[in-house]
């Protein structure tokens, strides 16, 4: 098969044309979403290019101690960018959405990589992209998750302080808000599972194909990381969710209203 042809600062520009015709679309009928996507697009644009960079000198050292440096740097920042989606109130949640993106993403890791492809040598080439979709999915799966329950509480708590009463725990007057709140945030990667190869190819399986790969182990890949995005969206939104809701309980098992303002 023929290399994928190399793209240059040209390439780049001219691919931004059309996102230029989306904002000015945009501008023109007064949608409001000119300021996000041109927000959107330059930090796209500078953050890519950077971690091109970044990775590209990773993987030319390619020792152990770089790679997981780059892994839990992104795990910080995933972490901390969940907790601030979830509004100030819950941002001092950052290290501890860390800590749970940062174990699930590691035991995915480490059993897809070690068990499922029989990676028997330091390959940064496999971690970091791997990890880093991995992390990604579960980052969004968490956030989904937090905001759905935290909205729910607040929406719901008459309900809820009703189960109180009748004698419930904290966990079983949670546990229809629980459930949703996973459903949720499971949504988006059942939907993809549900029409991968027949509405969509996906990113993954794209690029192997684009770089030269038989489109059969493609799928393969695709495969394996489909069900690695969904081990770490289940682990990511159940542990998240696990983990917040006793905050809205006081320890005499009735609702803690500040943590609903």
């Amino acid at each position: 098969m023929r290399p994928v042809e190399p793209l240059g600062l040209v390439s780049v520009l001219l691919a931004l044309i059309p996102v230029a015709l989306v904002i000015s679309l945009s501008v023109a009928l007064r949608l409001g979403q000119a300021r996000r996507i041109s927000i959107a697009t330059a930090r796209s644009v500078i953050q890519l290019l950077a971690v091109g960079l970044i990775i590209g000198w990773v993987f030319e050292r390619d020792t152990w101690y770089w790679v997981v440096g780059l892994l839990m740097v992104m795990t910080l920042i995933a972490g901390f960018t969940a907790a601030g989606r979830m509004g100030g109130r819950l941002l001092r949640l950052s290290w501890l959405m860390s800590l749970v993106l940062g174990a699930v993403t590691a035991v995915a890791l480490l059993y897809y990589t070690q068990i499922v492809i029989g990676l028997r040598e330091w390959d940064g080439r496999y971690l970091i992209p791997l990890g880093g979709m991995m992390l990604g999915n579960a980052m969004t799966a968490a956030t989904l998750a937090v905001e759905r329950i935290t909205s729910d509480f607040a929406r719901e708590h008459g309900d809820i302080e009703v189960y109180l009463a009748l004698g419930a725990s904290p966990w079983q007057a949670s546990q229809p808000t629980i459930r949703r709140a996973v459903g949720a945030a499971l949504t988006p990667t059942l939907n993809a599972m549900l029409v991968v190869g027949v509405v969509k190819l996906p990113g993954m399986m794209t690029g192997q194909m684009l770089g030269g790969s038989i489109p059969f182990q493609a799928a393969l890949y695709q495969l394996l990381i489909l069900t690695a995005i969904l081990f770490c969206d289940s682990l990511a939104a159940t542990l998240s969710v696990g983990l917040l809701y006793r905050r809205f309980f006081t320890r005499a098992w009735q609702l803690n209203r500040q943590a609903l303002r």
